[in-house]
């Protein structure tokens, strides 16, 4: 029988999250195989250089939207 303060406890809360971590860790393999190599994702996507042997990257696509959502709360603020 499940008491009402039970599902939003710290340890209840911990053991989900704990659960979620374990399953994406066992996809994450499998996952992998699926995900196209650095040369072939559009610049948008996903931009990436290597400087001194490491792979630096970023999404202009993501900073883009951030930017605009960003905006668009100072503008709903006002």
């Amino acid at each position: 029988m499940i008491r009402n303060g039970e599902l939003t406890s710290p340890l209840v809360f911990l053991g989900i999250l704990l659960i979620i971590v374990g399953v994406i860790l066992i996809a994450l393999p499998i996952l992998l195989r699926f995900i196209p190599k650095l040369e072939e994702v559009h610049p948008f996507i996903f931009w990436w250089f290597k400087v001194d042997g490491v792979t630096v990257g970023t999404s202009p696509a993501l900073i883009l939207a951030a930017v605009l959502i960003y905006l668009i709360i100072l503008l709903i603020k006002r």
